[in-house]
């Protein structure tokens, strides 16, 4: 491995990493990013992921602020941070004056004086606070601006709406004997749940979203708002250290890997069809259909021939208005027989799912999605209905389907509100909880789950995603550069981990080609498509319980034929060490962008950053004798060569014969 992984080849921008600075004040460490403070802790324990100061335009898009004139200063018991930002684009300009100080004893302030250079209107200005995401049923108590105290728990279920209002503070305890509250000043805060959109964090903001937005700060005007953070601890809590090696452990059997399929737009049809002969194994294919766009049995049959060629099942999503449900089915249906196709599925999209709105409402004059699905079922259509939301899980939690839906679906998206690494692999920690919650408001359904990506497919909380010409790391963004990088490949390999512990019934990670597809622009594979490929041969293959000790690497194990594969992700930017179970046989391949990277991601025991490795667990095959073999792999048209150990209890046994650089 270099020192130094190409960037491009890791996350497919060469925009800089963002700076980052700990700051130290005795006990009380935070790390200053663009200006904003995330990863806030006292003696090592995590009390509030992040604050953030922040401005959003009309289309809740988030302004990135110039910041000048940055000054700071530490002392051993105290921090001082004082900056100008500035917030700029052609709806307006809004400039601000900010002070951090962080002390010893557990105080942290946050103040910022802002003015608006222009009109500028925005539906959000101001600070952000975030809660981490494991607080979920923990106790909270909450005064409010007229000093009343509630006192409550954070939801443990995904809440649809805003779990509190009017708030003027927050206190919870992080640890037993260790309390933290967090006081709030310039205008009445509220809370809302973000695991909606796979956050990790409950977000407590400035403005109730009850008043208009959007709305105009008036040229000249001023705002101060304030946030104030103490801790208060009764006891020393340990400092939490997590190193750089892990150990791989594979268990019993456990259930099955979830199917895989992936999304296709009509438009993309050609350049699918083009690049079939690259896609690798794709076991279903799910066709979006609007006779509003002109599909028709035309577009059927392409995409019918399209997965014969692939050897895969065909699926639809039919995008509906849900005004008069029986001629809606009948429609779609006539189109289905007319074009000769058989589907594995077909999934009901409400029209109305592409924008956001409040929890258990119909809009006038349409019908509920189970009484399309039961249209559907009426015209004798031969395959499982499937209802829910082609927009993200926040939809479905807030107006799940009801009726006689054979299973239930929804998305997600990585990016909605942060863009950052950090934050795009922390949405991984939050799936648990939304299938908890999606079981729990349609129990007894098949989920399918997907398209799960990093960028947006739509917004329902905009006109449109925003637009992304420089490949940057940008919120609400269609396009990410890191669908095309290695740190994409590995963002899959943590979903599929969690959806296979969810035992989800279908998965769907990537369309064939565009924005989020296996294969890019050029038509040349990703990492991605090596690490689907290798998921698409493991639909509903036996799984196996697969844990490792370290929170940065995601694994799944599932058999095929006699032998159990590990196929594990480093969701770090550090290398992580790696402990193979005694029985691990070999290594099959590494998922990589071009040969020198794919070539070293694996060293002696080392995962690179964002690299991701399929293993083989010899657990059924006979004993041999410690050995070495030489094998390889294929990646875009390149042979790989490694040595390797099979069946080797003691990895050092195996040093001597190739080496202190042996691959497990």
């Amino acid at each position: 491995m270099t020192a130094d992984p190409d960037p491009l080849a890791l996350y497919g921008t060469d925009e800089p990493l963002p700076e980052r600075q700990l700051l130290t004040a005795g006990p009380l460490t935070a790390i200053l990013e663009d200006g904003n403070l995330r990863t806030i802790s006292f003696a090592g324990v995590e009390v509030v992921r992040a604050i953030n100061y922040l401005a959003r335009d009309a289309s809740w898009g988030t302004y990135k602020p110039e910041l000048l004139d940055i000054r700071i200063s530490e002392e051993s018991l105290s921090f001082e941070l004082r900056y100008d930002g500035l917030c700029a684009g052609p709806q307006g300009r809004f400039g601000y004056r900010m002070r951090i100080r962080g002390d010893a004893s557990g105080e942290l302030t946050l103040e910022a004086d802002g003015v608006a250079l222009t009109d500028f209107p925005t539906n959000r200005t101001g600070f952000v606070v975030l809660h981490p995401s494991d607080v979920a049923g923990k106790r909270l108590i909450i005064r409010h601006s007229d000093g009343g105290i509630e006192e409550t728990t954070f939801p443990k279920l995904v809440s649809p709406d805003q779990p509190a209002f009017d708030i003027a503070a927050l206190t919870h305890e992080p640890v037993p004997g260790m309390v933290c509250t967090v006081a709030m000043e310039g205008d009445a805060f509220e809370m809302e749940d973000q695991r909606n959109w796979t956050d990790a964090s409950f977000k407590t903001y400035i403005r109730p979203l009850s008043k208009p937005r959007p709305y105009v700060i008036d040229k000249g005007s001023k705002d101060t708002q304030r946030i104030t953070v103490s801790v208060r601890t009764e006891m020393s809590a340990p400092e939490r250290a997590v190193g750089n090696t892990a150990t791989l452990t594979v268990g019993k059997p456990a259930g099955h890997m979830p199917s895989i399929a992936v999304f296709l737009d009509p438009d993309e049809l050609p350049a699918a069809s083009a690049g079939a002969p690259l896609l690798g194994r794709i076991p279903e294919i799910i066709l979006r259909f609007d006779s509003a766009r002109g599909h028709d049995r035309r577009v059927l049959e392409q995409a019918a021939d399209l997965a014969r060629t692939l050897g895969a099942r065909l699926a639809i999503e039919a995008i509906a208005d849900t005004v008069d449900p029986r001629a809606e089915a009948a429609s779609v249906a006539d189109a289905i027989r007319l074009a000769g196709v058989k589907l594995s599925a077909l999934l009901v999209s409400p029209r109305r799912e592409f924008k956001t709105r409040p929890s258990n409402n119909l809009p006038a004059g349409e019908r509920p999605a189970g009484e399309l699905v039961d249209a559907f079922k009426a015209t004798g259509i031969d395959c499982p209905i499937g209802a829910g939301t082609p927009s993200l899980f926040t939809e479905f939690n807030r107006n799940p389907p009801k009726g006689s839906a054979d299973f239930v679906f929804f998305g997600n998206s990585a990016i909605v509100h942060a863009a950052d690494e950090q934050s795009v692999m922390e949405t991984l920690n939050v799936y648990p909880t939304v299938m908890e919650t999606a079981r729990h408001l349609c129990a007894g359904k098949a989920i399918w789950l997907g398209p799960c990506t990093i960028g947006m497919r739509h917004n329902p909380y905009g006109e449109k995603v925003a637009a992304n010409p420089t490949l940057s790391r940008l919120p609400a963004a269609g396009a990410d550069p890191r669908q095309e990088a290695l740190f994409g490949a590995a963002f899959a390999v943590g979903v599929a981990a969690q959806a296979a512990r969810a035992a989800i019934d279908r998965l769907i990670l990537a369309a064939p080609t565009g924005s989020f597809g296996l294969l890019n622009e050029a038509g040349s594979r990703r990492p991605l498509q090596a690490v689907h490929a290798e998921l698409a041969a493991a639909s509903g293959a036996e799984r196996y319980e697969t844990s490792v000790d370290h929170p940065g690497l995601a694994a799944i194990g599932f058999r095929v034929g006699k032998n159990i594969r590990v196929l594990v992700a480093n969701l770090t930017a550090l290398p992580i060490e790696i402990a193979p179970p005694p029985d691990a046989k070999k290594l099959l391949g590494v998922a990589g962008g071009n040969a020198r990277l794919a070539n070293s991601c694996l060293t002696g025991h080392s995962l690179g950053p964002y690299c991701s490795a399929v293993l083989e667990i010899g657990r059924t095959a006979k004993r041999k004798s410690d050995q070495t073999r030489r094998f390889g792999f294929g990646h875009d048209n390149v042979r790989y060569e490694l040595n390797v150990c099979f069946s080797v209890s003691d990895i050092s046994s195996c040093q001597s014969a190739i080496g202190p650089k042996a691959v497990f």
